[in-house]
């Protein structure tokens, strides 16, 4: 199966940030896998997805726990997929989305039930990846610099790691930038608030990667060598920041139209 055209923003943590019974699991997962790579994944879960979703689906898909998994300098740094809770929230989010009466029509009443019982839930559960269809979010880059870019041919890809602290600083700095400039509530500086959030909830020696994962494969490689959206981002909030509107609106609408040509290509598919 073919993976979804899509750009994936993905924290990996320390087994120290996973409580004893987790963090046991995941060392011997990391040490004995099977491991599944970031560019088997995401047709890996859609596969799982696909064989279990459907009119009137019942159960949630039945796939053994995994995650991606990377070396970091004091071990290896894990980012569960946890595909059956989180098709448990999507259920869940379903009668507020689509209405009580068109929820009957989608799944059933043991299945939405089992997914309001589920008690991890409670707690907020971290997902430790979001998934952007045809786009990489204009937000995500203001955890990255256009120098940590990582590119490769064959296969044609690009991604940003970078540690916890420097995402978290950045988007932070981003957001108050925002909220200085235009207000807390407009809707970038709330964006920008619920990554910055978001990051917070992790280990500070997490690591934050994004992933232009199938995405890629819709760009030529000189695109690709070419896309500086870090740098489009950053000059914006620093001419945001120094009171130039003209030039932050300029570079931010430049960034904007480059993934509207990118999403254009969505109709044809």
């Amino acid at each position: 199966m073919q993976p979804p055209i899509a750009a994936y923003l993905r924290v990996y943590e320390p087994l120290a940030a996973f409580d004893d019974e987790q963090a046991e699991f995941w060392r011997r997962y990391a040490e004995n896998g099977p491991q599944v790579s970031v560019e088997d994944g995401p047709a890996v879960q859609r596969a799982a997805m696909y064989s279990t979703v459907g009119i009137g689906w019942d159960s949630f898909p039945d796939i053994a726990p995994h995650a991606y998994v990377i070396e970091g300098q004091h071990g290896p740094l894990i980012c569960p997929w946890r595909i059956r809770l989180r098709s448990a929230a999507a259920v869940r989010s379903w009668p507020d989305r689509l209405g009580e009466q068109l929820v009957g029509a989608y799944t059933s009443e043991s299945l939405l039930a089992e997914a309001r019982g589920k008690v991890l839930y409670r707690r907020s559960p971290r997902w430790h990846e979001h998934i952007a269809l045809w786009r990489v979010p204009v937000r995500w880059f203001a955890c990255v610099d256009l120098d940590e870019r990582e590119l490769s041919a064959d296969p044609a890809g690009l991604r940003y790691r970078v540690p916890m602290a420097r995402a978290r600083r950045r988007t932070t700095n981003a957001m108050e930038i925002l909220k200085k400039s235009l207000g807390q509530g407009n809707p970038l500086t709330v964006s920008m608030r619920h990554q910055s959030e978001w990051l917070t909830g992790f280990h500070s020696r997490a690591l934050v990667e994004i992933d232009y994962g199938g995405l890629a494969e819709t760009l030529t490689a000189a695109q690709l060598a070419a896309d500086d959206s870090p740098k489009l981002l950053g000059d914006a909030l620093a001419a945001l920041a120094r009171g130039d509107a003209g030039a932050a609106s300029s570079r931010y609408e430049r960034l904007l139209q480059r993934w509207r040509l990118v999403r254009i290509h969505e109709r044809d598919n």
